[in-house]
């Protein structure tokens, strides 16, 4: 793995130089002090992780990200400052994947690089990463992006009526996680520790940062401004939502969990994020998989996989996996469209297959329901 380093505090940067030569060899590190500089080796090309402080002089961390997803759109962009403000992080938010507060601790951040290693990856996770590493922003439904905008512009909107919009919207919901998740904003907003409960997200980041991600800094812009027309949009949305429905009804039923229903019912929100990342990229061609799809009525990740050798659940996880979210959320949206073995207990991916094969059967004729009853027969216990 490639990695740079930018940051014009010397000391930091030859710190962190040599911990990863040390627990890394194998890695190839370089570290500049300069936004210009960095540019000019990302020009180039052949890194997989770029790392930079936001405050630097000259070029900032800000328009170098900016600039760098642009020139080198499959490179991964962590922002590691200590003292950026809201507003400045809000800006480039498009622009990178994570911000790691300082002091870091260097176990941890070698921790974080190893996921974005390609050694290991699968070749379907390695396209799916091409495809989502320059994505700048997620579309939401415009009617509840204006529903959403309307009350964030209320002088005392209401927290609940806020949380009801965001646990109906992909972009929106995908989005509010991102921030909170980050270990910067956990910092800077929140206490360190993953939040999947969108409920308990927004009220973390707190109505002003919501207000300034939608309104000013447009973190979620409305899906009229980036899909190709013709798309069924509202049938993704009533697809995905009656998924998290049904995931979170299982989880309580099941479990009586409040933490694992959370979790059930995001995973079914966003179990098919990878199409609006798909079908928001025309050159792709989307809308020729759903027709093909129709046609020939094989599985959509089947089709997506032979034209664009990933598919929709391996697209989203690793967003989401960009992102910092929970492995095991993204694990549980990598597999939704994998057979699993039957280990005789309650299980988080059996269960969004589930909700998704009943969608499937309430849904019928909606191009998103695409639940396959054969994912439920158990495959063989790797135990065995």
């Amino acid at each position: 793995m490639r990695l740079l380093l930018v940051d014009d505090d010397l000391r930091l940067l030859g710190g962190l130089r040599r911990s990863l030569r040390v627990e890394r060899p194998h890695w190839e590190v370089m570290a500049v002090a300069a936004g210009a500089e960095a540019l000019a080796l990302l020009e180039a090309g052949g890194f997989d992780v770029l790392v930079a402080d936001m405050h630097m002089p000259g070029m900032d961390g800000a328009t170098l990200l900016q600039r760098a997803r642009v020139v080198a759109p499959g490179t991964v962009r962590l922002v590691l400052s200590g003292h950026a403000g809201r507003d400045l992080i809000l800006a480039c938010e498009g622009s990178c994947h994570q911000f790691l507060g300082k002091p870091l601790d260097p176990a941890e951040f070698i921790h974080i690089l190893e996921g974005f290693d390609p050694g290991p990856a699968r070749p379907e996770t390695l396209r799916a990463r091409t495809l989502v590493a320059g994505l700048e922003r997620l579309p939401s439904l415009p009617s509840l992006h204006r529903d959403l905008a309307q009350l964030l512009g209320e002088a005392r909107p209401s927290l609940a009526g806020i949380c009801a919009l965001v646990r109906q919207d992909l972009g929106m919901a995908s989005k509010v996680l991102k921030l909170v998740n980050s270990t910067f904003s956990a910092s800077s907003f929140a206490p360190r520790r993953k939040f999947l409960d969108l409920d308990q997200a927004v009220e973390m980041l707190s109505l002003d940062v919501l207000r300034s991600a939608v309104l000013v800094h447009g973190a979620v812009a409305t899906a009229e401004s980036l899909f190709p027309s013709g798309l069924d949009l509202e049938g993704l949305w009533e697809h995905s939502q009656a998924v998290a429905e049904a995931c979170g009804f299982l989880a309580r039923a099941e479990t009586q969990d409040p933490a694992v229903e959370a979790f059930c019912h995001t995973a079914g929100l966003l179990h098919d994020l990878g199409i609006l990342v798909l079908a928001g990229d025309p050159s792709l061609g989307y809308r020729d998989v759903l027709d093909l799809c129709a046609v020939t009525k094989s599985p959509m990740a089947t089709v997506e996989l032979d034209r664009f050798g990933t598919d929709h659940a391996e697209v989203g996880a690793e967003l989401l996996h960009l992102w910092g979210l929970d492995p095991a959320l993204c694990e549980v949206i990598r597999g939704h469209h994998v057979r699993k073995p039957d280990l005789g207990v309650f299980s988080l991916g059996r269960t969004l297959q589930l909700a998704d094969l009943w969608s499937s059967n309430t849904l019928r004729g909606n191009p998103y329901s695409d639940g396959d009853e054969g994912l439920l027969a158990p495959a063989a216990d790797p135990r065995s």
